[in-house]
């Protein structure tokens, strides 16, 4: 069963979906809004287990979370979007083409990519689980957001979000996130307009993950922000609202 998300709607116009990443809320785009939302329709939810919205039972799948957001595509009425997806937000992005590839306007992955694990980082997700279980949300991920961008401000606002998220919310979408599947045909096929949207400075994007997706996502635009890392439409807002706003004209 879809899980009721929480969310907020801001501007009118065409509608953008924004996912965010993990284990962050909705309020990460909060930069773009005044960009997007002067002729856009910005549409921002928390997915399951994440800020606002409920905490179902684990195990989550990218799968679930993905029909999560596409119930709430039908609840508002939205028959196509142009969706948006940072880190995590950009593997249930890539499910939702996947599952109903017709309610796309376009698809743009800030900070993410089509593949699946390796056996060696399904493991650490596993060993992050354990983590967690055994020592708590904020001791677990203490370091997290120095990892996730180097500016100080940033680090205190998702710092206050990673500390307020529930335990059984990123212990499901970890295990979500190692079992998620391989979706670069997603891109591959896509009728319509594609984009990555990556930060020079990303420890989560490694360089032989950016080299295949220059060999592999020949139709989509592949974007490298200088002096940017993980938390692009907070680092980089002008340029990611400017690369969404190309896709859409």
């Amino acid at each position: 069963m879809p899980v009721k998300l929480h969310y907020e709607i801001f501007g009118m116009g065409t509608p953008v979906l924004c996912i965010h990443g993990f284990p962050l809320d909705h309020t990460i785009w909060q930069p773009i809004i005044p960009i997007l939302a002067t002729n856009k329709q910005v549409i921002l939810p928390d997915l399951r287990g994440h800020g606002c919205s409920p905490v179902s039972a684990t195990p989550y799948s990218i799968p679930e979370m993905a029909r999560d957001v596409i119930a709430l595509m039908d609840d508002l009425q939205l028959s196509q979007v142009m969706l948006v997806g940072q880190s995590m937000g950009g593997y249930v992005a890539l499910e939702i083409a996947h599952q109903a590839p017709d309610r796309l306007l376009g698809l743009a992955l800030v900070a993410s990519h089509p593949y699946a694990d390796s056996p060696q980082q399904r493991q650490a997700r596993m060993d992050m689980i354990e983590h967690v279980q055994e020592d708590g949300v904020e001791k677990t991920f203490s370091d997290f957001p120095k990892k996730l961008c180097s500016e100080a401000s940033i680090q205190e606002f998702t710092w206050k979000i990673i500390r307020g998220t529930d335990a059984k919310g990123i212990v499901g979408s970890i295990q979500a996130m190692a079992e998620r599947q391989d979706r670069w045909d997603v891109l591959l096929f896509a009728s319509y307009p594609t984009a990555i949207i990556l930060g020079e400075q990303d420890p989560f994007i490694p360089v032989e993950v950016r080299h295949r997706l220059h060999i592999e996502c020949h139709n989509t635009r592949l974007a490298i922000l200088p002096d940017a890392a993980h938390m692009l439409m907070m680092e980089k807002p002008l340029e990611v609202a400017g690369i969404l706003q190309e896709m859409m004209e």
